[in-house]
């Protein structure tokens, strides 16, 4: 998904601004992308280390300011239904109701994650927590962005009036990451 969130970026922002978010790059993690390629040289199916992630979501989120929220929710308002129509429709297909998102979503995560235990739970007719514990590689943009994508892969599922509300954050000294999404059509 960096990548994708990085093309989005590149159109939004301009390919310049992209290049910037390099610049509080290690050396050593500098010389795993390339400035001068759409999305700094990011393959989709590609794992990258906290060491070229964190700094660029740093960037990220002292542009935006409120931890980057505003940039997780438009970055994933154009960027999942795109991704759902193309590489990842098969695991949207699998995930199109609440029941199978709550169902599959830690065996989703561990397809993107290496740190931290995801699971969901539908409390209510309408209202689902989601909860990350052990999330060692944490963000708070990452968090940001985790919220808006299950949004907006409920909005794809029909469900087009939906909040979210961040009941805790480790960010913010809390245990886990959990989140209220209240949804209906």
């Amino acid at each position: 998904m960096v990548r994708e969130l990085l093309l989005w970026h590149d159109r939004r922002f301009g390919h310049e601004e992209t290049a910037r978010l390099a610049s509080g790059l290690s050396p050593d993690a500098l010389a795993r992308v390339d400035t001068s390629q759409p999305a700094l040289g990011i393959l989709s199916a590609t794992w990258y280390p906290m060491s070229v992630t964190h700094p660029m979501m740093d960037a990220v989120a002292a542009r935006g300011g409120n931890e980057g929220r505003e940039f997780a929710m438009q970055a994933n308002r154009e960027v999942v239904p795109r991704m759902i129509r193309g590489v990842y429709r098969t695991m949207f297909d699998v995930v199109a109701s609440p029941e199978n998102y709550a169902r599959h979503v830690g065996r989703l995560w561990r397809r993107l994650h290496t740190t931290g235990e995801r699971s969901m739970v539908l409390r209510a007719p309408g209202e689902a927590v989601s909860r990350i514990d052990g999330w060692t590689g944490h963000h708070p943009l990452a968090c940001w962005l985790t919220i808006y994508t299950m949004a907006y892969v409920f909005d794809a599922m029909g469900y087009r009036h939906w909040t979210v509300e961040r009941l805790t954050c480790v960010a913010h000294g809390g245990e886990r990451c959990e989140t209220l999404l209240r949804f209906k059509k």
